[in-house]
């Protein structure tokens, strides 16, 4: 039952992305988007690879999540691989952004152990939702005090109020992994308990022991965020749209807002057109430049995603294969 009324769920988001995709597409007319994504031209040879210091961000951030004696026994370019997989998954299947999760400890070809590296990815997607939170909240911030963008009643409230919820779900869920469970659940769920005893107890150790690893690890997921913001500059200046710094950073402040709120969304079907029409439309700047921006970094996701599952799937024969 449950299963069906989510695949149900699934459906009609899916359906409304799309209708949502296609209104904004007719508003601002199909042949002139084509023309400014034609006249974008080469400049998607220059965003494609562009991404890659992204990934190289998060894959530090990664590297951070693991102890410093584990750290060491993991490739830094074989967790950026692995990272671009799991995104991929993240990206292109209803799994509220934690299908890729699952794929990652696995792809790893570190002969560590399987307790060690889903601790570390565990970690990992902490101080990601975390890196966001902050950059969000900071964001946020700033655009209230700097009165440049034109919140209508309580938008900013609701989305401090979201992005705050997002930080208490991580508080107590990472403390309920790592607090001993209560008599009833050892009971009801013997073999859950003890099949997660080691990572419980590696990822307490984590905790206890390296805070500042953990601190760090925040800061280069922040950076990894803050990256897109000059994703967003330079593809405003291929649409012709000069802005400086200051309002990259706003954009992708807003951005990072609407993914954090439509995260069960797959894909961005919908929300990353529509989003950026509407923060461009708040900060007075042009809705169908910020629609095109939404549809050029679509593409870009899109692309990088397929690669992402294109890494998976060698995994995956190769794993078959032996």
């Amino acid at each position: 039952m449950f299963a069906r009324s989510r695949a149900l769920l699934t459906h009609l988001v899916v359906v409304a992305g799309i209708v949502t995709f296609l209104l904004l597409l007719w508003k601002f007319d199909p042949i002139r988007v084509w023309s400014r994504l034609v006249s974008f031209g080469w400049g998607f040879a220059v965003l494609m690879p562009f991404q890659i210091f992204d990934h190289m961000l998060n894959a530090w951030g990664w590297k951070l999540s693991f102890p410093p004696e584990s750290a060491r026994r993991a490739n830094f370019w074989d967790l950026v691989r692995v990272r671009i997989a799991g995104d991929g998954v993240n990206y292109l299947t209803p799994s509220a952004n934690i299908g890729g999760e699952f794929v990652r400890p696995g792809m790893l070809r570190s002969s560590l152990p399987d307790d060690v590296k889903i601790t570390s990815v565990l970690v990992a997607k902490v101080t990601q939702s975390v890196g966001q939170a902050f950059f969000i909240l900071s964001g946020l911030g700033y655009l209230l005090h700097a009165h440049l963008f034109d919140f209508e009643g309580p938008q900013a409230t609701l989305g401090a109020f979201g992005v705050g919820s997002i930080l208490l779900g991580l508080v107590v869920g990472v403390s309920l992994l790592v607090m001993e469970p209560p008599p009833w659940f050892h009971k009801r769920f013997p073999q859950a308990v003890e099949a997660s005893a080691g990572v419980r107890g590696l990822l307490k150790n984590y905790l206890q022991r390296h805070p500042f690893r953990m601190t760090a690890s925040v800061v280069f997921f922040m950076f990894g965020y803050a990256w897109g913001a000059a994703e967003v500059w330079l593809i405003c200046r291929f649409l012709g749209l000069d802005i400086g710094l200051e309002t990259a950073f706003s954009i992708e402040f807003l951005s990072n807002l609407v993914d954090s709120l439509a995260f069960w969304v797959p894909a961005k079907l919908g929300t990353q057109e529509g989003g950026k029409t509407a923060i461009f439309a708040g900060m007075g700047l042009s809705p169908e430049i910020g629609f095109t921006l939404g549809l050029v970094r679509h593409v870009r996701e899109v692309s990088w995603a397929a690669m992402g599952l294109a890494l998976y799937a060698a995994h995956r024969r190769g794993a078959r294969k032996t």
